[in-house]
């Protein structure tokens, strides 16, 4: 038993160390302003409150409403957040699918595997490196600023994620299911959409939670690509609560980001089964 101490502490050490953020973000979120400020601080809130998260939804009647511009386009921002995660996941995965099943199904191995080590090291490059390129080609275009400039951007980035982890998928399922289907008259595109595609669903969940994370959390290609408020997604809307010229709302910055959290939360929940079944699968190719 007392060789095993060490190992508890450290793993408590640990879970304080990657718990205390979100719980202290929990806690801020439902206290008021004049306690947040309050030294020394205390965990448990005197007053709690759900003043931050209404504010934000816009409901009732607060000053905060009117004068601070992360709060008039939070809204707006969550809005943004979830048509560009949908859209990208839902591009990505259409156009990703049929891509991965070519080089997995019609590709011999020496080039599949070049295809790969090609798609892994085109996301190997440091993505601040390529923003200012990305930058002048989707102005060029005329797509700076707009929800579809950005999802187009995206859509390319998470490209190469969506083919390198489906192709694995693919490989895991047996041809022989396809070519009993061409046999009884099934042609290729029908075998893929009424054979393949269903048998894979877990890894189509799967891809799709990890891209939609991805698109979900992303900062740093928004604040980039986008410069009106109206068009940013909500990691930037809610980076304007700590603003330059005026305090910090530490109550409302907390409560976005527990709405930022809670959506991505909500699906793993929702979805895990799927997605614990798609990682399982794929882990399994050959």
């Amino acid at each position: 038993m007392r060789k095993k101490w060490p190992a508890m502490l450290l793993g408590l050490v640990a879970a304080a160390y990657l718990l205390a953020p979100p719980v202290w973000m929990l806690i801020s979120s439902v206290s008021l302003e004049q306690e947040l400020l309050n030294r020394p601080p205390h965990w448990i809130p005197r007053e709690p409150t759900l003043v931050n998260y209404l504010t934000l939804l816009h409901i009732g009647s607060g000053r905060q409403v009117e004068i601070m511009t992360g709060v008039r386009h939070f809204t707006g921002g969550l809005r943004n957040s979830v048509l560009l995660s949908v859209g990208v996941v839902a591009v990505s995965l259409a156009i990703g699918s049929f891509t991965a099943y070519s080089v997995a199904r019609f590709l011999p191995e020496a080039q599949r595997r070049r295809v790969l080590l090609t798609l892994l090291g085109i996301r190997m490059i440091p993505l601040i490196t390529v923003l200012l390129p990305l930058y002048v080609m989707t102005k060029a275009v005329g797509l700076l600023d707009s929800l579809t400039g950005l999802g187009i951007v995206h859509i390319g980035l998470a490209l190469p994620y969506v083919i390198w982890m489906l192709e694995a998928f693919f490989q895991s399922l047996p041809r022989d299911l396809e070519d009993a289907a061409m046999v009884d008259g099934c042609s290729r595109v029908t075998a893929f959409t009424r054979i393949v595609l269903p048998l894979m669903g877990p890894g189509l969940f799967a891809t799709g939670a990890f891209i939609f994370i991805t698109v979900w959390g992303d900062f740093l290609v928004a604040v980039v690509l986008t410069t009106s408020p109206q068009n940013y997604p909500l990691t930037v809307v809610s980076s304007m609560f700590a603003g330059m010229f005026q305090d910090t709302a530490w109550g409302l910055l907390s409560a976005a980001g527990v709405y930022a959290v809670a959506v991505p939360l909500a699906l793993a929940f929702i979805f895990q089964r799927y997605v614990i079944g798609g990682l399982t699968a794929g882990a399994l190719k050959g």
